[in-house]
């Protein structure tokens, strides 16, 4: 089975360095901006920042600053939308109802031996086992419309696959032990969409997230938010550039 992992680590690797590539293309266009943008954004910097500390505060009736705010809402939503609990369930516990054999595929110097399982709750596996664990390549197909395509080992979503979720967002990327847990793509329903690092099925570590409405947030995440230095990219070619602690922006 080594050299099937090696397989299908080539394939994500060139996917990911399509999305790289193509990210590349979008931030050339923002670099393209001249200083007198830049220096405009630091002049707003303090001004963005007292916004966002005042709670209470009438805010202006501007349709860009009305949809960043709700692109940021979306982000925080998101972390509560893309938990994926039940890939972390102990699947010994759903009771298996029926086994049967599906098909042999020559693969190598070998045969793999491709199973469907039907559990006592509607859910439905088929792909490779090993000691009767779900183990090498396989599809699961969960009673609330989800499903999950791609590596297991002894028994749980580990190495790379795709997450189909029921509200239409689409995960793509590493997995530890049922988790999103190293580099990843994340496709909003929304839109919106992450290319970087997972840690416990949320952003963490250099990630760059676009938004649905054409900005662009390129820096460091921890537990599922901006935490460290990052860089902000408007649709209006405005840049701020700093420091972030839990989503929000800290004063120079």
């Amino acid at each position: 089975m080594s050299d099937q992992i090696q397989e299908y680590k080539a394939c994500w690797k060139s996917a990911v360095d399509a999305a790289e590539k193509e990210l590349a293309q979008l931030y050339s266009q923002f670099i393209q901006s001249d200083g007198e943008l830049f220096k405009e954004n630091l002049q707003n910097q303090n001004q963005l920042v007292k916004r966002n500390e005042v709670q209470n505060e009438p805010r202006p009736q501007d349709n860009n600053n009305n949809d960043e705010e709700e692109d940021q809402q979306d982000q925080i939503g998101h972390q509560s939308n893309i938990a994926t609990s039940t890939t972390k369930e102990d699947f010994v516990v759903n009771q298996e109802i029926k086994r049967e054999l599906i098909r042999e595929v020559p693969f190598k110097d070998e045969i793999l031996y491709i199973y469907r399982i039907t559990y006592q709750n509607g859910d439905v596996y088929e792909g490779e086992l090993l000691n009767d664990l779900k183990d090498g390549l396989g599809t699961y197909y969960y009673e609330n419309g989800e499903k999950y395509d791609g590596l297991f080992s002894e028994d749980l979503i580990h190495g790379y696959g795709k997450y189909f979720f029921i509200g239409g967002h689409k995960y793509e990327g590493d997995w530890y032990q049922g988790e999103k847990f190293g580099m990843g793509i994340l496709d909003f329903s929304t839109g919106d969409r992450y290319i970087g690092e997972f840690y416990k099925d949320a952003f963490d570590g250099d990630g760059t997230f676009e938004y649905k409405n054409g900005d662009v947030f390129k820096g460091q995440w921890k537990k599922g938010k901006k935490n460290g230095p990052g860089e902000m990219r408007y649709k209006d070619k405005r840049v701020v550039i700093g420091d972030w602690i839990d989503d929000e922006l800290q004063p120079f």
